[in-house]
């Protein structure tokens, strides 16, 4: 499809190319048709010259879909004038009713949005750019993903809000001022008049102007670094500071982001969403103490923008009983009915409790529609693991065995063949693949009991007609949701995947 596109696009440069050569011919055959191409040329100037210096006036569109987020049209050359126009918008914002939006994705619902309106690039897999969320929906999964995070360059400014500590009915925030995505300054606003739900309106509005003005204390350069900003983008001194996990985990430290999230019933403990500013990151939850001290941090996993045949998403939801919900969902491309299509390949929820303490808690479960199963490799062929793009198709991969062997993700299998989702060494961890969608052989890989297994005639309801001991290895023929059809000593049945083990030198859980 990609080619058959690339071949029209050229096609279509080519006839415009000779339309041009063509008009340019017949323009030069006569001097009256020169003269009015001429005067057509000097009105289209005269136009752009117009239309650059009258109408191309800085403007700040809300979105229609998302109340918190302003894109900033034409962004006046003078810096000072763009900042003055989004304090002045965010006092505005403030002050008005607004319809309730949806959230936008790993953002505080207490903040609001500064973006430039650009970022469109043209192509067959191009970006919408910022200009897309004025009246659409952040699209998180499918074939190309369309979220605000990936506008980091376009980035102007994030507003965080909350409660004055003296007057509830006023709002203090900061606002993070951003030059081309990367943090420039921290700027102050307090006693901010608020009329829009969530938060308490002033009782005094209306009745006031000097309440109602803000007090607005801009940090100087001397003491820019004595204030750390918590959450935002942050610099390697902020994470040292709030978040020193990061250091010992991440070689990379820059472009993290921090967001804070509100949670009912968490007994004054601050929970915050640790990520980096790029579509594939890793997320982490970190809690602090009201003196900003760190008490807990629980890593969530990594989410990746679509690519070799998988993307990975993660959202979350803040229930009312203060547990934090985080689906975690494998995206892949997959056969149906003859057509490749894109499907739900694995769903794993984490769901998360803080204690009294702001101490994390935590409990996973997978869907069993969409399981994953980790197998290891048990053919000792010394020409190696042969890896293919299909059932039973062309080799793409061969894998020589380290010393410790691999542990496969596997899903879904078909007539002996499952698909690979990632692929672990004992010794050195996750192994990278640039190939895109990869299958195994069922006779290549296998399994282990955990604990003595009983084999079931049909998953989940059936009879028994076998126990596999445990430790023992076992083959593995068939996956249906969270039950396994494997073959022991002639014996062919399901065994619940609990009991199952496919770590190759060392049990499970």
């Amino acid at each position: 499809m990609f080619i058959v596109l690339l071949l029209f696009l050229l096609l279509l440069l080519v006839g415009l190319v000779f339309l041009v050569i063509k008009l340019t011919k017949w323009t030069f055959r006569k001097k009256l048709r020169v003269k009015a191409a001429g005067i057509l040329f000097g009105v289209a100037i005269m136009g752009l010259v117009v239309n650059h210096f009258l109408f191309k006036n800085m403007r700040l569109i809300q979105s229609e879909v998302y109340p918190n987020l302003y894109l900033v049209k034409y962004p006046d050359k003078e810096y000072s004038k763009v900042q003055k126009a989004i304090q002045e918008k965010i006092k505005e914002h403030l002050q008005a009713e607004h319809k309730t939006g949806k959230p936008l994705a790993y953002r505080n619902e207490n903040g609001i949005y500064f973006y430039e309106y650009g970022g469109t690039t043209f192509g067959f897999i191009g970006e919408a750019g910022t200009g897309y969320f004025i009246d659409h929906e952040e699209d998180l999964g499918g074939f190309v993903s369309e979220e605000l995070g990936i506008y980091q360059d376009y980035r102007l400014a994030e507003f965080y809000y909350d409660s004055c500590p003296d007057d509830s009915t006023l709002i203090c925030g900061e606002i993070n001022y951003f030059k081309e995505g990367e943090f420039h300054k921290i700027h102050s606003l307090s006693n901010l008049a608020y009329v829009n739900g969530n938060l308490k309106p002033s009782k005094d509005l209306g009745k006031s102007t000097e309440q109602s003005n803000a007090q607005v204390s801009e940090e100087t350069d001397e003491n820019q670094g004595e204030k750390l900003p918590l959450h935002g983008i942050l610099d390697k001194e902020a994470l040292a500071k709030y978040y020193p996990k990061i250091l010992n985990e991440f070689d990379r430290t820059e472009n993290f982001y921090s967001e804070k999230i509100e949670v009912p019933k968490n007994h004054g403990a601050i929970v915050s969403l640790l990520h980096l500013t790029n579509t594939s990151t890793d997320y982490l939850l970190y809690t602090h103490n009201q003196n900003l001290e760190p008490i807990d941090a629980f890593y969530i996993g990594k989410a990746t923008d679509f690519d070799n045949g998988r993307s990975e998403t993660i959202d979350y939801k803040i229930n009312q009983d203060g547990t934090i919900v985080f689906n975690k969902v494998v995206w892949g491309m997959m056969e149906r009915n003859n057509e490749e299509i894109i499907d739900t390949l694995a769903h794993k929820t984490i769901t998360i409790r803080l204690s009294d303490k702001g101490n994390i808690d935590y409990t996973i479960s997978k869907n069993p529609e969409y399981y994953v199963l980790e197998a290891f490799n048990m053919d000792s062929d010394p020409n190696g693991i042969n890896l293919r793009d299909s059932p039973n198709g062309t080799i793409i991969k061969t894998l020589k065995p380290p010393e410790y062997g691999y542990i496969f993700s596997i899903v879904r299998g078909e007539n002996g063949w499952f698909r690979v989702l990632k692929i672990n060494t004992v010794d050195d961890g996750e192994l990278k693949m640039s190939q895109g969608i990869l299958w195994i052989h069922s006779s290549v890989i296998g399994i282990r009991a955990n604990r003595d297994a009983p084999i079931l005639d049909t998953p989940q309801t059936g009879k028994q007609i076998g126990l596999i001991p445990s430790d023992k290895e076992i083959k593995i023929m068939d996956l249906h949701r969270d039950w396994v059809k494997v073959e022991y000593q002639g014996i062919i049945g399901w065994v619940d995947s609990e009991l199952l083990c496919g770590y190759p030198v060392s049990t499970c859980p």
